[in-house]
């Protein structure tokens, strides 16, 4: 987790004093924010308000053991709460360590205002994803405001120089005190926390253009959403054709620009997951060459760190690199579980979704991330602790390819004595870092040349089947 640092219910905790929330704010943050962060997320904020110090002395601290007896809960809990409210911007928290112990400051943020909100990639998807298309176009109108006509109105509005006498010679040289109270007040403000920017380098934006403009769409409406784009291609395995059909069923004909918030639910509704994947059985048969999706393997010169070379890796091994390549992460989710017998819940679907949004990884890498808590840590279903966990440790050792993720696994699994290995009476492999695989490729596989598609049900379920038949193979082995 990126928040280690030790923190006891002894610990201490400053609240420096925040604005006030106006009413647009207030219920901004009960009806958007409360969805996302929880009922205990939504008091520790309050809770934290109570606690505000007028002062803003660091001597003058707070225990978090107050903060839990408002509160009426554990220290995990609680902390599990306080990265719901870091990670939808309403919390800074920063520590130090000083004479007189441990010491947490939480900043308050805030809540973005509706407009603000809805036009937040990250924030809007994730409401969408939360309560669903229905509860999110209703709370869409709630916030909408109906623009009065004024097109027969005369504006008679004062001017301020019409009301109040201003020195004109102060007006172009700014008086001394004014200055120093804007240098004090912006060296006060703390800096903003800008939204994670996703690298798009495997997406032919080009190819997108020339399309787009061949159906009229407005380009440069294109380019300010170029984000957005990014965000869902990547979050649901979206084609650079695919994405354009998507764009240009929303445009409008007449003036080609079109509406974010009608391409999101348009791409929702388009690659909605079911609930409760379709049971496959190992064996089923395995995909055939007209149906395989095609990939390209990601450009491993990003890499902060070599990853391991092919020649390194066995068939089997090789061959879940190329799984992993080939499907979009929620595709890859979908057939672990399926293989499990299992289904996709919709916290794991929110879990992935945020995984992906942040940026830190690519898709190919978080679908061995998937693999390997699912299949070698034998969870029934991932959990946001374990999975940033691993996410946070990859990031941090350059991990950003297939390739490098099991060269990682393989490295964390050597014993840090250079005695011989011994077999051991332990539970194999699937305790293991490292799984063995033994299935060989299917002859004839062609390498995939272009990055996760769209599979279809039937193309999951024959995922699914060679995900079960690799796993057989690989307990047999052992």
């Amino acid at each position: 987790m990126p928040n280690e640092e030790p923190l006891t219910p002894k610990s201490g905790l400053v609240v420096p004093q925040a604005p006030a929330l106006s009413a647009a704010q207030q219920a901004v943050l009960a009806e958007l924010y409360l969805p996302l962060i929880g009922p205990l997320a939504y008091s520790l904020y309050a809770a934290l308000r109570s606690l505000q110090s007028s002062e803003n002395e660091l001597s003058n601290r707070r225990s978090h053991a107050e903060l839990l007896g408002i509160l009426n809960a554990d220290l995990p809990t609680v902390l599990a709460a306080r990265r719901k409210l870091e990670a939808t911007g309403l919390l800074r928290s920063y520590y130090q360590q000083d004479e007189l112990g441990t010491l947490y400051i939480y900043r308050l943020q805030a809540p973005q205002l509706a407009l603000q909100f809805f036009a937040d990639d990250l924030l809007s998807v994730l409401l969408l994803d939360t309560v669903g298309e229905l509860r999110y176009q209703q709370l869409a109108s709630d916030f909408a405001t109906q623009p009065v006509d004024l097109t027969a109105a005369k504006d008679v509005t004062a001017n301020i120089l019409e009301v109040f006498h201003i020195d004109g010679h102060k007006v172009t040289t700014t008086p001394r005190p004014v200055q120093q109270v804007r240098a004090q007040l912006a060296a006060n403000e703390p800096a903003e926390d800008q939204s994670p920017v996703l690298s798009d380098d495997d997406f032919d934006w080009q190819l997108l253009g020339q399309i787009l403009k061949q159906n009229y769409v407005d380009l440069k409406q294109v380019a300010s959403s170029r984000q957005l784009i990014v965000t869902e291609s990547r979050v649901y395995g979206i084609s650079e054709i695919e994405m354009a059909k998507l764009i240009s069923e929303v445009a409008s004909l007449t003036t080609g620009q079109f509406d974010e918030n009608q391409l999101k639910l348009l791409i929702a509704r388009r690659y909605e997951r079911p609930t409760t994947p379709t049971r496959t059985t190992t064996n089923e048969a395995t995909t055939d060459q007209s149906t395989k999706p095609t990939t390209t393997a990601a450009n491993s010169s990003k890499a902060t760190r070599q990853p391991a070379s092919t020649s390194q890796l066995s068939k089997a091994e090789q061959q879940l690199v190329d799984v992993a390549k080939q499907a979009a992460p929620y595709d890859f989710l979908a057939a672990v579980k399926a293989e499990k017998h299992g289904f996709v819940t919709s916290g794991e679907n929110r879990l992935v979704h945020d995984l992906i949004s942040r940026g830190v990884l690519p898709n190919s890498v978080i679908n061995i991330v998937i693999y390997y808590l699912l299949q070698n840590r034998e969870l029934a279903a991932l959990n946001r602790s374990l999975i940033e966990t691993v996410a946070n440790d990859w990031q941090q050792h350059g991990v950003n390819t297939p390739e490098a993720a099991l060269a990682y696994l393989k490295q964390r699994q050597r014993p840090k004595t250079s005695a011989p290995r011994r077999k051991s009476n332990a539970r194999p492999t699937r305790k293991e870092v490292m799984p063995k695989w033994a299935q060989k490729q299917q002859a004839g596989e062609a390498q995939p040349d272009k990055p996760n598609k769209q599979l279809s049900e039937e193309q999951r379920q024959q995922l699914a089947a060679r995900l079960a038949k690799l796993e057989t193979n690989s307990e047999k082995e052992d």
